[in-house]
């Protein structure tokens, strides 16, 4: 092996009784890893006993240490070199790349001046060249224990992937088994989105409007494109609106049309959205901002099937399917006088409330794994267990579309992982911050923070679930149903 030629070199050119090479351990022990004597054979036992003081000087000071008589010059500086009764010994560092890996160790009990100065500038040179030597081989292990750390993570990460599949297949199939129709774009195993989904699998093959509730971000337009999607409507148009977006002076252009010269700027004819969506379905989002006089317009058009564009004289039928959504308290707004009560009893047909992230946090992980495919399908970008503790433990005031963000925000700063520091402030402190930000409702608070005190009480106890109901003063069992109605995993505690 290379160390062994290394000092047969230097014994047989040098002619003294043995050599050692010592590497150095990352505690900064000097180890030897090979020894020979002038025979070419091994050194065994008692007979790789050396002045390792002499050794850990040439480590230390990084230059050559020797002695032509040494048990005269330096016997008294290393009481070693008394006991072995040296004439000749000297160390040299082995220095590649600016770093120390060891020392090669040369003595003799009998020479007096084996190491003139030829000598000491061979042993420097065959020493350098071996530490380059040494250096490139470690190098070449360390690529390939790294090379085999690389593919047994990416075995795992295929394992994992199969299973997760599996895990996706079994929902597909439970879900199907519980609805008629397939709902593959919107991402939800929990109980709250499979009871919504049975609702609307319900009211999918019918023509009745759907009113969609639920706050911001909580992904309605999805669930109205399932709707549509699943419907006899399907081969037809499905066109989209959201009414805020949209001045009050335009709105009703934009929904009827117009005829030319209807109004200043009006250079020419314009199709609205109604016979853009005509056969199909026009999604009306946020209608709880659309102004009353707009209203009255919209409930004709729903009751007598019939549109007039701006400026025109003649209205002609259309056969269109009406969803609406809103994060608005339309009931509330009836009673307020702001929106039309014969309007809301018109699109209130069928209501279907969309809950929001923070009620279903299981379903976290999954919509997770989805945008990360999304937003970087060529990457294999995996989020780190506590990272996804703290997405699964924020109460998401933005609900589905913030997370997307977040993740969309953390995929732009990673390579191939998403840990806790990559998370924006809020989200990765997952402490006060969440609580303050979970919205002004009293439940949500509440909830924001027993999530909060859980996960630091089974922290500290290194996920001890016994011992972190004592800190909280429940019951396991208490413990446990807290953390079932929380989302947070079992998996988290240990027995």
């Amino acid at each position: 092996p290379l160390l062994e030629q290394v000092l047969d070199t230097m014994l047989v050119w040098t002619g003294v009784e043995r050599g050692l090479l010592l590497l150095r351990a990352p505690d900064g022990r000097l180890v030897p890893r090979a020894a020979r004597n002038l025979a070419r054979r091994d050194l065994t036992g008692h007979q790789l006993t050396l002045s390792m003081g002499i050794a850990q000087q040439a480590l230390r000071e990084g230059a050559v240490v020797s002695a032509t008589d040494a048990y005269a010059q330096i016997g008294d500086l290393h009481a070693s070199v008394h006991a072995l009764q040296l004439r000749s010994v000297i160390a040299v560092p082995l220095v590649a790349r600016g770093d120390t890996l060891g020392v090669v160790y040369l003595d003799d009990r009998v020479r007096r001046g084996a190491f003139g100065d030829t000598e000491i500038a061979w042993i420097r040179l065959v020493a350098s060249q071996a530490a380059h030597a040494i250096a490139d081989a470690r190098d070449q292990v360390l690529l390939r224990r790294a090379a085999r750390r690389a593919e047994r993570a990416r075995r795992r990460l295929e394992a994992e992937l199969g299973e997760r599949e599996v895990e996706m297949r079994a929902m597909r199939q439970t879900i199907a088994e519980e609805t008629r129709y397939s709902y593959e774009a919107i991402a939800g195993r929990s109980d709250p989105m499979r009871a919504m989904l049975r609702l609307v699998d319900r009211v999918t093959a019918s023509d009745v409007p759907v009113l969609l509730v639920g706050e911001s971000g909580t992904g309605k337009e999805l669930v109205a494109r399932a709707i549509h999607g699943n419907g006899p409507r399907a081969a037809r148009a499905f066109v989209s609106e959201n009414c805020a977006s949209v001045p009050e002076t335009l709105l009703e252009s934009t929904l009827f049309g117009h005829v030319r010269g209807a109004f200043t700027g009006a250079h020419a004819t314009r199709t609205g959205l109604f016979d853009v969506a005509d056969g199909g379905t026009l999604f009306l989002d946020e209608i709880g901002e659309m102004p009353l006089s707009m209203q009255t317009k919209l409930l004709r058009t729903l009751q007598d099937g019939e549109v007039r564009p701006v400026g025109g004289e003649r209205t002609h039928r259309v056969d269109v399917r009406i969803l609406g959504a809103t994060h608005r308290d339309l009931e509330a707004m009836v009673t307020a006088g702001t929106f039309r009560e014969d309007l809301f009893y018109r699109l209130n047909v069928v209501s279907i409330r969309v809950p929001p992230l923070r009620e279903r946090p299981e379903d976290i992980p999954l919509l997770v794994e989805r945008f990360v495919a999304k937003h970087a399908p060529d990457r294999r970008v995996r989020v780190t267990r506590a990272a996804m503790d703290r997405l699964v433990g924020y109460p998401w005031p933005g609900n589905v579309r913030q997370l997307e963000n977040e993740v969309r925000r953390a995929l732009v700063l990673v390579d191939e992982r998403i840990d806790v520091s990559d998370l924006s402030d809020d989200v990765g402190r997952g402490g006060p911050g969440a609580v303050r930000d979970a919205g002004l409702g009293l439940r949500a608070r509440v909830d924001a923070l027993e999530v909060q005190l859980l996960r630091e009480a089974l922290e500290r106890t290194k996920g001890n679930q016994t011992r972190a109901a004592e800190l909280l003063g429940v019951s396991r069992y208490g413990l446990q149903k807290m953390m079932k109605r929380l989302g947070i995993s079992t998996s988290e505690g240990r027995t």
